[in-house]
């Protein structure tokens, strides 16, 4: 939808996804629109910065939840500290900056093995960027056990193999 915010859009994506064939649904867009839509049309979802289940309380499957209270309150400590500077952060699982909402509308055997990746990313145990992976194109992109770089990953401009879409230029 190549917005961050626009619940019309978000709605009409997530029905011509659904239109097609996808039963579930994973949206990195800011509005409840396609969980929305997720439970309206009885498929799966899951939230985004966010708990939603309120929104798709038989679809949500679990949800990325951003908590950016402790990076806000070290920021504004370092201007006020006169130490601020202008960084790029990045944070996820590890950190604390990524959480998950609670896991439902799912078998307790599935939960458990989302439950172990999560606990294996936040570890260390795993990366989800461990080769082998090739490009969307069948072409070697990292070789068996070989990790992606930070700069790898921000600076990728294409999809991996098993993604069906264009990647946009």
């Amino acid at each position: 939808v190549f917005t961050w915010y626009d619940p019309g859009k978000e709605a009409d994506a997530a029905s011509a996804l659904i239109a097609q064939g996808a039963d579930v649904l994973f949206q990195h867009t800011d509005s409840t629109a396609a969980m929305t839509i997720a439970e309206e049309k009885g498929i799966y979802a899951f939230g985004q910065a966010s708990d939603m289940q309120v929104y798709g309380p038989n679809a949500q499957l679990s949800g990325i939840k951003n908590n950016w209270g402790p990076y806000y309150v070290e920021r504004v400590q370092a201007m006020l500290d006169d130490t601020w500077t202008s960084t790029d952060t990045l944070r996820g699982v590890r950190e604390g900056m990524v959480r998950f909402a609670p896991m439902r509308n799912m078998s307790n055997e599935v939960k458990q093995v989302a439950s172990k990746a999560i606990i294996d990313v936040m570890t260390g145990a795993d990366h989800p960027f461990t080769g082998p992976i090739n490009k969307q194109d069948g072409s070697p992109w990292l070789a068996e056990g070989e990790t992606a770089s930070i700069g790898d990953l921000m600076s990728m401009m294409f999809y991996v193999e098993g993604i069906d879409s264009q990647f946009p230029n």
